[in-house]
């Protein structure tokens, strides 16, 4: 969903001097979306038609909001469109016939439905997030057709639900005519993009200081495009079924990515506590990554995929004479294993075969504000019109709340960004109505065929969807698209009233603005107050894992931190960003050190480290996993045969170690923490 207000289907020109030639090539896709536009919004209005259902428009605004520039084009979004209507009418007519005498308590549960669409809207992503989004679209709809009558609600959702459903239809049907794999070369660009700087990263990490100056790469790049992943992942799965069956592989290449921007992390702590490690060690590292060619991914992974199985024998028979060695080559031999997932994965898009793997399909909760917020703004949006029409008595109000709650909701995912963006499309919806004024008065009469109204519609649709899949405005356009069909009431039959006209004018833009002003009453968090909150909880989560270790504390802890990894914004900085990747390492490597055998002094050490670890004394357990290292270097010199399963675990005290030292003012102080989660 955040995709629907981010997105953009323009490519930033290469160099100065294509700037031209790439402003052309982005206008192929635009023109392409404007057509697909178009042509849904017939096809839907078509259907209708033919099936003689009276409010046409339904299905035809339906088709313009989900036909949008990044909101998908397969089957399996359209799937999750289906069953968010199916939800929203199912809980619609359930409270109606529950409360069909009350009109205030089907309002207030309007609002509910309404507030917890607007949370899942957050806390869901991509297709998932837009159902839900059309879950609270459907039930707000469905309200508004039968708040004067509550007893035909069940007839009033059938016919609604089959607009929608003929909208979506009619847009996906349209989408998997044109579409040509888009998605899934756009998903491998990011692949190969992402691969090429991690090795540059690392590589930059293994050289002299002083050309270390000149190529220092920092991991803020990959982590935003590590953001983009998930959304790049399901698009490409959905275009195809068999993508779908090997979801595991893909979804492998992803965790591979973070474990090597974690192990680059790992170096970098390293160096920056320690200084540089041994030239020796330094060169071996970086000749054997300089065999690795990550153009390969694109030209031949698989020929990657043995230059990496190469490269990782290579790093098993290296040498581990100290910890910090371990360190380099464990985050080495991770960026290895990415370079291999990315390049089969790479290669499963480019239509190898790979046995059945399936990912299983969670839920996980960064920050628990920004839902919260999202669900409170919608409620208390969708609850103030609901309780005005009701109180007033405006005829047209129920139109309004569904109005309403298509502009709080189709733009909760975006944040602090979102009262622009709203801004925005609450301009478009006041500039469609002089258009539509002119089509309506000026147009329409003279139409009395539906290739006629097709052609006009076209005329409209098809310039707008350019821009909208452009980069300046967008939601402007977007509100243009959506709003058309409902102000010049293409029903069956058409009708031509200027009262009605401006009166549902008047109920748009009203509509339109309460969104507006709630998303300026209850604004989302700023990226300073998000990036502080991601921080603070993950120092809180750190301390209640030292505190309390429990079996699931490995998936959990990578399942969560990688959330907020892809959840921390673009404003963020530099520090804020390797400080959360630095309490990610930290954990990671504390649940490592826990699963290694130990006998019972070391269990004991590592259970007052991490006891001081979890009530925020940074020092006392830096002091204590000191203690235990120097207990585990004793026993590899007394017992040289357990050397090998002591150095891993004295690579984990040198990790964990780093960390404390990087970030002990993160670590102490509950009261700071607490501030900050404030």
């Amino acid at each position: 969903m955040s995709s629907t207000v981010k997105g953009t289907l323009d490519s930033p020109p290469e160099t100065n001097s294509g700037a031209l030639r790439a402003r052309l090539r982005s206008w192929g896709p635009r023109a392409l979306f404007g057509v697909r536009l178009a042509a849904s919004v017939c096809l839907a209005l078509y259907i209708t038609y033919a099936l003689e259902l009276q409010n046409s428009f339904w299905a035809a605004t339906t088709a313009a909001i989900v036909c949008q520039p990044n909101l998908g084009t397969s089957l399996q979004k359209g799937r999750w469109r289906i069953i968010g209507t199916v939800a929203g009418a199912l809980a619609m007519v359930t409270v109606l016939g529950l409360f069909a005498q009350s009109r205030y308590t089907l309002a207030f549960c309007l609002a509910a439905w309404c507030g917890l669409c607007g949370v899942a809207v957050v806390v869901l992503r991509n297709f998932a997030s837009y159902a839900a989004a059309l879950a609270g679209f459907t039930a707000a709809v469905i309200f508004a057709d039968t708040i004067a009558d509550p007893t035909s609600a069940f007839f009033f959702s059938i016919v609604r639900v089959s607009e929608i459903g003929i909208g979506i239809g009619s847009t996906l049907f349209v989408i998997l005519l044109t579409d040509f794999g888009a998605a899934r070369r756009a998903f491998a660009s990011l692949l190969e993009d992402m691969a090429r700087q991690l090795v540059r990263g690392f590589r930059s990490t293994f050289a002299t200081p002083q050309d270390a100056r000149e190529t220092r790469v920092s991991p803020r790049e990959v982590l935003r495009q590590l953001s983009l992943f998930p959304a790049a992942a399901d698009a490409a799965m959905a275009d195809s079924p068999y993508l779908r069956s090997r979801s595991g592989h893909l979804r492998e290449a992803g965790a591979r990515l973070m474990d090597a921007v974690l192990g680059w992390q790992r170096i970098a702590l390293e160096q920056e506590v320690s200084g540089q490690p041994s030239d020796d060690v330094r060169a071996c590292l970086d000749t054997l990554l300089s065999r690795l060619d990550p153009a390969d991914l694109g030209r031949d992974p698989e020929r990657l995929r043995n230059a990496c199985a190469e490269a990782l024998r290579a790093l098993e028979a290296l040498p581990h004479d100290d910890a910090s060695a371990s360190v380099l080559a464990d985050a080495t031999r991770d960026l290895v294993l990415c370079l291999q997932a990315t390049a089969g994965s790479i290669a499963l898009l480019m239509g190898a075969r790979a046995e059945r793997r399936t990912a299983p399909w969670t839920i996980v909760i960064g920050d628990p504000l920004p839902p919260l917020l999202s669900g409170f703004r919608v409620f208390s949006a969708v609850a103030a019109a609901a309780a005005f029409t009701i109180a007033t008595e405006w005829p047209n109000g129920p139109l309004a709340i569904a109005f309403v709650a298509i502009a709080v909701l189709i733009f909760a995912p975006a944040g602090d960004q979102a009262r622009v963006l709203v801004t925005d499309y609450t301009i478009g919806s006041i500039l469609v109505v002089a258009v539509g004024c002119g089509l309506y008065f000026g147009v329409m009469p003279s139409i009395s065929t539906f290739p006629q109204l097709a052609v006009m519609l076209a005329l409209f649709l098809v310039p707008v969807g350019w821009m909208q899949a452009g980069s300046w405005h967008t939601p402007l356009f977007l509100a243009m698209s959506v709003n058309l069909l409902p102000l010049i009431g293409v029903g069956n039959p058409i009708s031509y009233d200027a009262s009605t006209f401006f009166n549902i004018a008047l109920t748009i833009i009203l509509g339109n603005i309460i969104g507006t002003l709630f998303f300026i009453i209850i604004p989302g968090l700023s990226p300073e107050v998000r990036a502080r909150r991601l921080l603070a909880l993950s120092v809180r989560d750190l301390r209640r894992l030292a505190g309390r270790p429990q079996t699931r504390d490995a998936a959990r802890w990578t399942a969560v931190m990688t959330r907020r990894v892809e959840d921390l914004p673009p404003q963020a900085t530099d520090e804020q960003a390797n400080s959360l990747l630095t309490l990610f390492v930290l954990g990671r490597a504390l649940i490592l050190l826990r699963e290694t055998p130990a006998d019972e002094v070391e269990r004991r050490l590592i259970s007052d480290a991490s006891a001081a670890l979890a009530e925020g004394r940074a020092a006392q357990a830096r002091i204590a996993f000191s203690d235990m290292e120097r207990v585990l270097a004793e026993r590899a010199a007394s017992q040289p045969s357990e050397a090998p399963a002591v150095m891993s675990s004295l690579a984990q005290i040198k990790i964990i170690t780093d960390a404390i030292d990087a970030c002990s003012g993160l670590l102490e102080g509950a009261d700071g923490q607490s501030a900050n989660l404030s």
